[in-house]
């Protein structure tokens, strides 16, 4: 790699409570922990994919950071994952631009095709900032909140029955987990086939169990009771709704995956694990849920609308292309 800038310098386990801060800092409504952060990196495999983590260091403190990754689940090895902060009152100071330039050389390096970054609409200084150096808009996610105290199941009544009608029933993977020793490969499996039909800039590619787990069963922010299955008579898995836990704020829960394998869609399958998720947030005593979900995505869009979230600002996936 070519000789970084003045105060850009790799970054070092001593950097983790302030890269964490002010990641927190600069996105307050997606806080990470320490914990969650470090579980993330000691399960990213760098001998199989590339990681680069530089941060800005003004006056002893750090200010701003560059990380670009390869994708493990949807991977390309020329295709990279770009994600940049600077601390707003660090900014308009060329801390951006020298991270910038120092992660955009490495990928020049590496003969990269494209990087994809992603900036709230919102939070106009990001987005500009990448604009104005090509970066181009290939999608755009609503983010949407589920107020949870506010949410009426009455109206959706019928939407469990309407599955058990079917003989499918509704468990949790710690039901599933306490009856059945597979019940974790049976969990991989699904997710793996359902992931695969998610909106995204990338195509899934296979990852292993090894490689699924530290994400699902083994993230800090799992929870077994609120990992909704749908599972048909014959103990088909066929479908899966999840709430996971931000350790940094209790206030809220993300909604994970939500997914229906193709040949059991249409029949309200979707609907009724979301609805356990939204009864499980309820009587945790949350605010409400977060999600997102492709503009385009009409079918989980309809449920999500019907259930009553909100849409906040769009966030945006910008690309900028570096070779054909």
């Amino acid at each position: 790699m070519t000789a970084l800038a003045a105060g850009v310098r790799a970054f070092t386990p001593a950097d983790y409570e302030g890269w964490v801060a002010g990641t927190n800092r600069c996105y307050p409504d997606y806080p990470f922990t320490l914990a969650e952060v470090r579980h993330q990196d000691e399960c990213f495999d760098t001998s199989r994919y590339f990681f680069l983590r530089l941060v800005a260091e003004e006056g002893g403190s750090v200010v701003g950071g560059v990380q670009v990754n390869h994708r493990p689940g949807r991977f390309h090895p020329d295709r990279y994952s770009f994600d940049i902060w600077v601390l707003p009152d660090a900014r308009r100071r060329g801390w951006g631009t020298r991270l910038y330039d120092a992660a955009l050389g490495a990928l020049r390096e590496r003969g990269a095709v494209a990087a994809t970054a992603g900036a709230k609409e919102s939070m106009t200084d990001g987005v500009e900032f990448l604009r104005h150096r090509g970066w181009v808009e290939v999608k755009r996610d609503w983010e949407s909140r589920l107020p949870v105290a506010a949410f009426d199941p009455a109206p959706f009544a019928s939407a469990s029955e309407r599955v058990a009608s079917q003989g499918i029933r509704i468990a949790t993977y710690a039901e599933e987990l306490a009856r059945d020793a597979d019940a974790e490969r049976r969990l991989y499996e699904l997710v793996d086939q359902v992931r695969g039909d998610v909106p995204a800039i990338d195509p899934a590619t296979p990852e292993t169990i090894d490689e699924w787990r530290p994400r699902w069963t083994g993230a800090p922010g799992f929870i077994p009771e609120a990992c909704f299955i749908a599972i048909d008579g014959d103990g088909t898995w066929l479908g899966v709704s999840n709430l996971e836990r931000p350790l940094e704020d209790p206030t809220f829960l993300w909604q994970g995956l939500t997914g229906v394998r193709r040949e059991f869609r249409g029949r309200g399958v979707a609907m009724a694990l979301k609805l356990r998720t939204a009864a499980f947030a309820r009587a945790s005593g949350v605010d409400h849920i977060k999600t997102w979900n492709d503009q385009r995505n009409r079918p989980m869009l309809s449920i999500n609308e019907a259930m009553g979230f909100v849409k906040q600002p769009a966030w945006l996936a910008l690309e900028l292309r570096l070779r054909s």
